[in-house]
């Protein structure tokens, strides 16, 4: 009898459109944005106020424009993270230029000291996030693009980087999230991208698709991990925060193509394969990333495209497997032909199955009460009178299975850009995965195999509106929907292989059936003969 279960669960969340009023000296970064403030001085050390400064994206093109207050501070608030040109100019002193990249969750400082005009002057430096933050009590570790790629990170999960945070460990909570932060379980982290929610709905965890890894470093720019947020833009979530930001399209174009493979021939045999003369099992994986950007409107309108998945085989766990021994099997058919004679080919049937089990050849009996279980509880008992347990004929026969299954999952994400103004910025990204799970490998016939078919779909928009210098607001709306369904990808070709139910019993696990007391599991799983 085949179980298949669906499970579809969605969750469109719109997160809120936020009215911010900003003071010159207010901090307005979010889970997606950071801030550039600075002041600027004379060559003496005083505050220069009414000062003009521009801040132009290298990346987009997009120019904001703001006057220094009367202590002659600036502020440029909610930036997409990356490089920007800071140009200062102030009556009777030289222009300053200089070189600014805006992080995630924190405020850049880029002071300007200036010089009295003489001659026109270009000075580069470059401005940098302090060593000790004072705007906010948050403990973050930011990554940026470059250490995202160079950080080794076999399988690509987006959660691994949270190891090398403070507080961090590897979690052994046997399924409940890769790691666990400050003591706080694994349920208790929060994971965004482009501030829209990536965690799984019906666990909580982080989000992860066929291959349990959560994909998708390929088109991170840039990801913060807030160790305890403070500050209300962290809520809901009480050990970390994973934020990541995607990279986006700029006014040129740019792209990249990556491919990993790991196979059986850079992997050595375990002990226990070794210790049972069972040979190297096949096991192979090919993941790849590509990605392509660029403008479609210069300084205007941007793109930005990325593709990556991860197929791999890998045994199906190398456990042992438990089969009848053929004296076993023979004495059972001939007394099932005496007594049972309409049931005999049903049990011929599932004994060719455990004969031609993959790996079957190399099965060693079990020594001692011959894996007969209660049938050797008193000694030895007669079937078709051939004796079987302790000293006896052995019931069953050992061996480790070699059979393999295929994961497949692929994903991709577009997002565009667009600067509709100085005072208006939008971008919306849609983000899709698709893929295939073996749930279970059986051991005896890949008829039995179960897989799971997991779609996932994302997406998010976030709009910038500048009303002043002092008042910004930016509407972020996400929704995200996963899907899994568990199930034999064939039934009809699964019951013409051995019917899973035939007028017995069906007592769960993997495909096991009762048959007037014989208690047989498809799956591998074989206990419990009673006597005949």
């Amino acid at each position: 009898m085949n179980r298949q279960i669906s499970v579809y669960v969605s969750l469109w969340l719109l997160c809120l459109g936020i009215m911010i009023a900003l003071t010159a000296s207010s901090s307005a970064q979010t889970i997606i944005s950071g801030d550039i403030a600075g002041t600027v001085t004379d060559p003496t050390g005083a505050a220069l106020p009414n000062s003009t400064v521009t801040l132009t994206s290298l990346d987009s093109g997009a120019v904001q424009t703001v006057t220094t207050d009367s202590t002659g501070n600036f502020r440029f608030p909610l930036l997409r993270p990356g490089a920007y040109r800071l140009q200062v100019a102030a009556t009777g002193f030289a222009a300053v230029t200089q070189t600014v990249n805006a992080v995630v969750g924190q405020v850049v400082s880029a002071n300007v000291r200036v010089s009295l005009k003489g001659t026109s002057e270009l000075v580069e430096v470059t401005g940098a996030a302090p060593l000790l933050e004072t705007e906010s009590a948050n403990l973050t570790s930011t990554y940026s693009p470059k250490q995202i790629e160079l950080t080794p990170n076999p399988g690509g999960d987006l959660t691994n980087y949270a190891l090398s945070s403070p507080g961090v460990v590897l979690s052994t909570g046997a399924g409940y999230g890769n790691f666990t932060a400050n003591g706080m379980p694994g349920t208790s982290n929060l994971f965004t991208v482009n501030g829209g929610d990536m965690n799984d709905p019906y666990s909580n965890l982080n989000n992860s698709g066929s291959s349990n890894n959560m994909l998708g470093t390929n088109e991170i720019q840039e990801l913060t991990i807030v160790n305890n947020g403070y500050t209300g833009q962290y809520g809901r979530a009480a050990g970390v925060n994973m934020n990541f930001t995607t990279k986006a399209g700029s006014n040129s174009f740019h792209g990249n193509a990556k491919w990993d493979w790991n196979g059986r021939y850079l992997n050595a045999n375990d002990w226990f394969n070794n210790h049972t003369d069972t040979p190297r099992p096949f096991a192979n994986s090919n993941q790849w990333g590509g990605s392509f950007g660029g403008p479609i409107v210069k300084n205007k309108l941007f793109f930005f495209f990325d593709s990556e998945g991860l197929r791999y085989v890998l045994p199906g766990g190398g456990t042992p497997v438990y089969i009848p021994t053929t004296q076993f099997g023979n004495a059972v058919l001939a007394n099932i032909q005496a007594s049972q004679p309409n049931e005999l080919a049903t049990y011929q049937k599932m004994f060719q199955l455990y004969a031609g089990a993959p790996g079957a050849s190399a099965a060693v009996a079990n020594p001692g009460t011959g894996g007969c279980g209660d049938l050797a509880a008193n000694g030895t008992t007669l079937i078709n009178g051939i004796a079987f347990g302790s000293g006896a004929a052995p019931c069953t026969a050992t061996f480790r299975s070699e059979v393999n299954n295929l994961n497949i999952e692929r994903l991709m994400s577009i997002r565009v850009d667009y600067n509709f103004s100085d005072k208006d910025r939008l971008n919306a990204r849609y983000w899709q995965d698709r893929g295939t799970q073996p749930t279970f490998t059986d051991p005896i016939n890949k008829a039995f195999n179960a897989l799971s078919n997991q779609p996932q779909d994302a997406g998010q928009l976030t709009e910038t509106h500048v009303f002043s210098s002092r008042l910004i607001n930016q509407l972020i709306i996400g929704g995200f929907y996963y899907g899994a369904i568990f199930g034999v990808p064939n039934l009809p070709a699964s019951e013409a292989v051995f019917p899973t139910e035939v007028g017995g019993l069906h007592n769960g696990g993997n495909n096991c059936t009762s048959f007037d007391g014989l208690l047989t599991c498809l799956g591998g799983e074989y206990s419990e003969l009673p006597a005949y």
